[in-house]
């Protein structure tokens, strides 16, 4: 193969193509990149966020201690619960930490802060493993802080508050941070976490989440409300806790006041994302002075983020420590949101903020999944508004990555761009991220394309809401999977502008298609759904089919075909809120086709693929069954599309793509400010390449990921897979040979 790369031939600015997301998800935040080491540090956790949940979660007695909880004259208005002890000498609480415990170093220094007070004076003492404090309490509120030194490693550490001789004290906050915090804040991140994301060079972060962003109650005060940025500045203890939705607790301990400081931090854009004024979930939806102040939410974050000190919230950042604005390029409005009644408000919001402050470039949604009507309503509504990006999020097997890394080739340039704000294949082995580094070879050189993100980003491997996920960690540790080394290869070495490259012999090929074959039935999702008038049509002829009623999770076989069909059947449901599903083509499964039919809240008509276990949704369309009606059915495979009818109306169309693997997916940019030209090359095949590249230079750079498709990184062995990097001489160009399943980056310096 002869690889060549024009320089001089300059297509579309990268600008900041490749960043990163982040939500509390899986303990992102608490018990992850926020480095409060406490768990229920204010006594706020409660049922609303999770069942089992009490005030006293994460704590526990220490011998004789009679233990309650009280709200009356707090410190903190907006915290207002505080555990009232009574014990003997020696005798008290502890916290439990998270994950196995409070995580120390020896050597290491911890800041320790309590709030507390005591009906009478008393003395209590404060310990981490040997190393103690003891505090003198008065019968007022008071803040007692102290530094204390691990005299050992331990992953299973306690916080022990202790009275000194008998008596009864309230503790109304117990916060432990390590000194060494990213940038050594004191409300500050976890400096490992930091510093592998630091390292990745990203262009902007998404923030604070995705789904975290539009569930909850409508009332921006509500305990149990919709994530409110406002909620989440000012003094870290007095920012109100709210129920997240993946099942926790969120402290707020992370705002966006360190969102902002961390974008900052690491020299990238901040992107927020502002709730629209809807609960998609419950289809709770904002009306006349609610959605106003939904609105002024958002002009109020401008403030916040850029505005002068003469500003009301400009005032507020620059009370937290900030008098210099932040920067403010990008705005999200929503998060998946699909539905009409998000345009209508999406048009106010944009109106508003566009005569507020014309520069941020807006950013609307286009739901969950990659195709289907409601993606194609999301992008149409983009476009009548003027929106600068379309926000598209799909998570799919790594081979539909392979099979679709021309998806946005045919976009316009002109329009709305798209923002991929979350996207991941299912697993965090060298197999997807190849898929991946395929795909984002992709995303580089699609001129409608200007954002992208993996999601999600970070996962405490003790509290796992979602997988996969970019970085794993517990207490101590943290694991850069293969999907990470493939991110920050792809950021650290983006370049400005593409540059076009031209490869012999590097034409796509795809695998034998083989019918669509294998068993074919019905399921039942919790419903009780009535079969009948079956028919099903092949190259052989027509046959009726058993009718049947289905419950629970009920299985009604229609026996097995192969090709070419047409299956035509008319449901009633008579119970359940849900649907059913139609598999077909089944071999086990793990590999499966299925026709959801009012799936997910009852809601969706969609075409799914499970590839080895890993799951696609083809695409996608609202459908919502109506209990006692009676539907008419089709679905149809015909070579390599299906089709699917309800009462007569198509809902679902799809090609099912096979992946196409060209022998190197090729991506090249070049770097302004030093001249370099970046080739980025992915083979995910198991054959090397060897290619010669022409290119002059003064020297190249060649850093290479290479593995098996199944070997990943873990915990216990992070650096299983890992980048190798090496130099090469300058010359006219370089003979390079791509080894099996890798991801290369040769970064060739000017000057040759």
């Amino acid at each position: 193969m002869k690889i060549t790369l024009h320089p001089g031939q300059k297509g579309k600015r990268l600008n900041d193509l490749f960043g990163l997301f982040f939500e509390d998800i899986n303990h992102a935040a608490d018990g992850g990149l926020y480095a409060e080491m406490i768990r229920n540090r204010d006594f706020e956790y409660a049922p609303v966020d999770r069942w089992s949940y009490t005030h006293l979660t994460g704590w526990a007695e220490i011998g004789y201690a009679a233990v309650r909880v009280e709200d009356a004259d707090p410190p903190f208005p907006r915290n207002p619960h505080y555990a009232v002890i009574r014990a003997g000498a020696g005798n008290g609480v502890c916290n439990l930490g998270f994950g196995t415990g409070i995580c120390t170093e020896a050597g290491k220094q911890y800041r320790l802060t309590l709030w507390a007070r005591a009906k009478k004076p008393m003395e209590i003492r404060a310990a981490l493993g040997e190393a103690s404090v003891t505090f003198a309490l008065t019968a007022e509120w008071q803040k007692y802080t102290s530094v204390l030194t691990a005299g050992c490693t331990d992953h299973a550490a306690r916080l022990c508050i202790t009275a000194v001789q008998e008596g009864e004290f309230s503790l109304a906050w117990a916060s432990l941070f390590p000194t060494d915090t990213w940038k050594g804040r004191e409300n500050g991140l976890r400096r490992d976490l930091c510093e592998a994301l630091a390292e990745m060079k990203p262009k902007f972060l998404r923030f604070p989440g995705g789904c975290l962003t539009h569930d909850g109650d409508l009332d921006p005060d509500a305990r149990n409300g919709i994530y409110n940025w406002k909620r989440t500045v000012g003094p870290v203890e007095n920012r109100p806790a709210r129920r997240n939705n993946w099942g926790y607790h969120q402290t707020m301990g992370l705002g966006f006041y360190e969102y902002f400081l961390l974008c900052e931090d690491m020299g990238c854009e901040p992107l927020p994302v502002v709730n629209g004024g809807l609960d998609p979930h419950h289809l709770r939806f904002a009306e006349g002075e609610v959605l106003r102040q939904y609105i002024q939410d958002a002009l109020d974050l401008i403030d916040f983020a850029k505005g002068g000190t003469d500003t009301e919230w400009g005032r507020v950042r620059a009370e937290m420590g900030h008098p210099e604005p932040f920067r403010l390029k990008y705005l999200a409005v929503g998060n998946e949101e699909v539905h009409e009644a998000f345009h209508t408000r999406m048009a106010l919001f944009a109106e508003a903020i566009r005569k507020k402050d014309p520069s941020v470039e807006l950013i609307g949604s286009a739901g969950p999944f990659a195709d289907g009507g409601p993606y194609e309503m999301g992008w149409q509504y983009a476009r009548e508004q003027g929106l600068d990006h379309v926000d598209e999020h799909y998570y799919m097997a790594p081979e539909w990555f392979l099979a679709h890394c021309d998806k946005y080739a045919d976009r316009p340039a002109d329009g709305p761009k798209v923002f991929l704000g979350e996207y991941a294949s299912w697993g965090n082995k060298m197999r997807n991220a190849l898929a991946e580094a395929a795909y984002m070879t992709h995303l580089q050189h699609a001129p409608a394309v200007s954002l992208a993100c993996y999601a999600p980003m970070l996962c405490n491997v003790h509290y796992v809401n979602w997988r996969p996920d970019m970085l794993w960690f517990d207490g101590w540790r943290i694991c850069k999977t293969p999907n990470y080394h493939v991110q920050r290869m792809f950021m650290q070495h983006q370049g400005d502008v593409c540059v076009d490259v031209e490869a012999t012999d590097n034409e796509p090929v795809a695998a034998p298609r083989t019918p669509i074959a294998g068993e074919m039935f019905f399921i039942a999702d919790d419903s009780t759904i009535e079969i009948s008038d079956v028919q099903l049509t092949t190259p052989a002829g027509t046959a009726a089919l058993p009718d049947g009623v289905i419950s629970g999770r009920d299985k009604l076989s229609l026996g097995s075909t192969h090709g070419d069909f047409t299956l035509t059947f008319t449901f009633r449901r008579t119970a359940g809120e849900k649907g059913f599903r139609v598999h077909f083509g089944h071999q086990d499964e793990k590999n499966t086709y299925h026709w959801t039919v009012a799936g997910w809240q009852n809601n969706d008509s969609a075409l799914e693929k499970r590839s080895d276990g890993r799951g696609s949704c083809l695409t996608q369309s609202n459908y919502s069954i109506v209990t006692g009606e009676v539907c008419r059915m089709k679905l149809e495979v015909c070579g390599d599309r299906i089709t699917s009818w309800i009462n007569g109306q198509k809902y679902n169309e799809t090609v099912d793509a096979l992946p196409a693997p060209r022998p190197l997916f090729l991506a090249a940019s070049l770097e302004e400010s030093t001249g370099d030209v970046i080739l980025k090359a992915v083979n995910v095949r198991e054959a090397a390449v060897t290619a010669e590249i022409a290119c002059a230079h003064a020297g190249c750079m060649v850093e290479e990921l290479s593995a098996m498709p199944d070997a990943e990184n873990t915990l216990d062995a992070p650096d299983a897979i890992r980048p190798e990097v090496h130099q090469v001489p300058g010359g006219p160009g370089v003979t390079h040979t791509f080894p099996p399943h890798s991801v290369t980056v040769l970064r060739m310096k000017a000057g040759g």
